[in-house]
């Protein structure tokens, strides 16, 4: 047979070879998903029936759907350069044989090499996958690993030359080695050194979900949190402070604007814009002072903060509805693999740094992101927010079993493990900035949006004159889902002034009452801002010891929503979206945002609830009775049957007259209680 016979009998068995590699990659991807399917007991299909079920008109908005086509066409070209790399590998192979039945045993292997390095990397770099399933096997151990990409990679390599000449061959080689380098030097935290030395920094830094109870300052002995308690022990924290409502974006709404939900409009995760006031003092005037303004979160599917607030910069994963669908589906090897490298940023922008994505979410790279935006000629305005402790609580590694953390409730069990992991990236986090000099000259805010609670038998509230079983639901799941369960409304706030990057303000635990509202009050007052005449706090400016404290403060708080299918142990995304998506709109931008009209009736279920000193004060719409709470003995009453000397005429007042006007608010007419307590 002739040489030009051969290279032609090569060249058709090289097209059949990439169409035939192209065709078992799908069946391939195919397998994976029903693999995943029997894991899960639920498709994908039956994910977005639950979508579509919804009866949204707009449920397939042209954002959405450039944003899922976009997603589709990126993992269909990652796969034909798959085949078309594998295929390339087959080359040497095949000029050592003339016969077919040879060639396509040649092709079968190396097939069956690619695909178990893909999922035996999977498996090593990502175990908690669901298709890592080759994890703790010979195949995923690092000499398996090595061996077999050197002897893939070589036979890529020789086939690529044997395609190119010996130049582009060289140039090829050279360009992956720069791409390799440049891959590698992005992994590394930037080191360059800060030289603003005109205003402090501002770096307001929140936890999703972190309670206080599980910290030191708390008295919790457990030690989940040593570079959390380390940083409290230096700082002014304050003891009893609460969230306006425990939603993430309502708090942080709440945090950047210095008032309550009332004011400022958002009363719900995902609030209609056009119904939210957006303006934020604090970035409005350092932004004409010259700081630069960012705001960083690693989680924006119910939080869509961005530069329309003000802010000149973004840092995390796209914000959107197809988060939900692209994070549900995206759990393959090939994307796994590629889901931590810089380029994933344009490929995968819904998944990219996203903590939603949890099997594949690296907190160091979250990290990197941020203290690489932060400017070093500039001073800074950073508010940053992990979303590690959020549910579903699963992590890139599975947790290290521990008895002592076992109490027989699974989802505290998993909590109480990521808390280990929040405070190592808080830790990270904390050294990184003072390693960049951001904290030579820094005023630090350390804050939780909201708790979480777990029905755990310390959290439960308790009523001695109330015998057997009561309408009044005393425990909840979740946040924002019961405004007495006092774990929900708790979080962590505290104050720590910065120099030469060490802590200056003497260590203090104030005690009294206070809210996330206190925080932009407080930093207009240190900065020495001022308001426009028509703007105002409804926060107070805290105190810095305890002879400062008002005694006489009150702070309020209100539930969100009432959702069944998440005031569980157990959240079935699909019953979630299933009884929530309705209510919801996706808009041209590809965003959902609760319709309007739903949003107003909503307002009007919401639980509100007064704080003062040791007492809560509870208006729930569903309940009849005022409820009051001791907060100090875990004690409820009935308002109607409390003897003792609560001051809840004030307390109820005060309620009345910060609710005053809003949706809905005490349709049993219970604000008449303090005009018939002042006529007796």
């Amino acid at each position: 047979m002739s040489h030009d016979s051969m290279g032609k009998n090569t060249t058709v068995s090289m097209k059949r070879t990439l169409w035939r590699t192209i065709a078992l990659l799908i069946l391939f991807i195919i397998l994976l998903i029903n693999y995943r399917q029997l894991i899960q007991g639920q498709s994908l299909f039956s994910f977005i029936a639950a979508i579509s079920s919804a009866k949204s008109d707009t449920s397939l908005s042209t954002g959405l759907l450039w944003d899922l086509v976009y997603f589709f066409v990126v993992l269909l070209v990652l796969h034909l350069i798959w085949a078309i790399i594998i295929t390339l590998s087959c080359k040497p192979l095949f000029h050592l044989a003339a016969n077919e039945n040879i060639k396509t045993q040649y092709w079968l292997s190396v097939v069956l090499m690619h695909i178990t390095l893909l999922l035996a990397a999977n498996a090593y770099f990502y175990p908690t996958s669901l298709v890592g399933f080759l994890r703790a096997t010979p195949f995923s151990e690092p000499y398996f690993l090595i061996g077999l990409s050197l002897l893939l990679m070589g036979l890529f390599l020789l086939g690529l030359y044997q395609l190119m000449t010996k130049m582009s061959f060289m140039l090829f080689c050279l360009s992956a080695t720069v791409i390799v380098a440049g891959y590698l030097s992005s992994e590394r935290t930037p080191h360059f050194i800060a030289i603003n030395k005109q205003s402090p920094n501002v770096i307001i830094i929140g936890i999703d979900a972190l309670r206080p109870d599980h910290l030191a300052y708390r008295g919790a002995s457990n030690n989940l949190a040593p570079q959390l308690d380390h940083f409290l022990s230096q700082a002014i924290v304050y003891d009893k402070t609460y969230t306006p409502m425990g939603r993430t974006y309502v708090a942080w709404m709440s945090l950047l604007t210095g008032q309550y939900p009332k004011t400022h409009g958002a009363r719900f995760n995902l609030a209609p814009p056009e119904l939210v006031t957006k303006n934020m003092p604090l970035i409005r005037e350092l932004n004409q002072r010259g700081y630069q303004t960012t705001y960083a979160m690693d989680e924006r599917r119910f939080n869509h903060i961005d530069k329309t607030y003000g802010f000149n910069q973004i840092i995390g994963p796209q914000a959107g509805a197809a988060d939900t669908i692209i994070t549900n589906i995206s759990d393959l090897p090939l994307i796994n693999l590629l889901i931590n490298t810089p380029i994933s940023k344009t490929l995968f922008p819904y998944l990219y740094i996203n903590r939603a994505y949890g099997k594949a979410y690296v907190p160091s790279h979250f990290n990197r992101d941020v203290l690489a935006s932060l400017s070093m000629d500039r001073p800074n305005l950073l508010a940053v927010h992990f979303c590690m402790l959020h549910w579903p609580y699963t992590s890139k590694d599975f947790v290290t079993p521990d008895p002592v953390l076992w109490q027989g409730n699974y989802n505290h069990f998993l909590y109480q493990q990521l808390i280990k992991q929040v405070d190592n990236q808080f830790g990270q986090f904390i050294n990184n900035l003072n390693q960049q000099g951001l904290l030579n000259d820094a005023i630090v805010f350390l804050i939780s949006d909201h708790g979480d609670s777990f029905k755990l038998d310390k959290d439960l509230l308790q009523n001695e004159r109330v015998e057997g079983k009561t309408s009044l639901a005393v425990s909840a799941w979740g946040h924002a889902t019961n405004v007495i369960v006092q774990e929900q409304n708790e979080v962590v706030m505290a104050y720590s002034r910065f120099k030469k990057g060490k802590p200056v303000s003497e260590h203090v635990k104030i005690e009294g009452t206070f809210s996330l509202v206190d925080i932009m009050p407080t930093l207009f007052n240190e900065l020495d801002l001022e308001l426009s005449n028509d703007e105002n706090f409804d926060g107070k400016i805290l105190p810095l010891t305890n002879e400062l404290v008002d005694r006489t403060r009150m702070v309020f708080v209100e539930s969100s929503r009432p959702v069944n299918s998440i005031n569980t142990s157990f959240i079935d995304e699909k019953k979630v979206l299933s009884e929530t998506a309705a209510t919801y709109e996706v808009r041209e931008s590809g965003r959902a945002v609760m319709k309007p009209a739903i949003y107003f009736n909503l307002i009007e279920e919401k639980q509100r609830a007064v704080y003062f000193k040791a007492w809560q004060l509870a208006m729930l719409p569903n309940y009849d009775e005022l409820v009051l709470v001791n907060t100090t003995n875990k004690q409820w009453h009935n308002l109607t049957n409390y003897q003792g000397d609560a001051p809840w005429q004030k307390m109820l007042s005060a309620l009345c007259e910060h609710n005053r006007g809003d949706i809905g608010f005490d349709h049993l007419d219970k604000c008449n209680l303090v005009h018939q307590s002042i006529e007796n």
